[in-house]
């Protein structure tokens, strides 16, 4: 298309405007909306999961406080893309790999069995607390998941 643009014009600058307004478009739209508006979600507590087993919750707050429980549900959002309210695998892959943790498929095949317990092809919210319970965060969780504890 900006080929085309500049063919039609004979103007290579009209080109490059062209380019940098859609690749300003394209960041505003993919990082100031729906990264934003994700990371709302996340943050709005009155949208914030409850756990299917309050007891869960309770251990985890006496075990590791209340802040690091909050947190865990807010990565959980964060990483619930659709916001149906459990992780499917590629939304467990996409997140990781923007946390920095880049997965094969293997690895992420291993990390979503461990991390989903009852096998249903998806992550809740309580089978995430567990999984990243133990050791304090996920990327520990999913280290000791593939390489055992270090």
């Amino acid at each position: 298309a900006f080929a085309t643009l500049y063919l039609v014009t004979g103007n290579l600058a009209v080109s490059i405007l062209a380019h940098a307004l859609y690749d300003f478009y394209t960041f505003y739209k993919t990082h100031m909306v729906d990264v934003a508006g994700q990371m709302e979600y996340a943050r709005d507590k009155r949208d914030m999961p409850t756990f299917a087993d309050p007891k869960l919750e309770q251990r985890w707050i006496q075990e590791r406080g209340e802040d690091f429980v909050t947190g865990v549900k807010q990565t959980f959002y964060l990483m619930d893309t659709n916001r149906d309210g459990v992780l499917s695998r590629k939304e467990l892959r996409v997140a990781l790999y923007s946390y920095g943790i880049v997965l094969s498929p293997s690895q992420s095949a291993k990390v979503a069995k461990t991390a989903d317990v009852d096998q249903s092809g998806s992550i809740d919210l309580d089978e995430f607390l567990e999984f990243v319970g133990p050791t304090g965060s996920a990327g520990k969780a999913i280290r000791n998941t593939l390489f055992g504890p270090l």
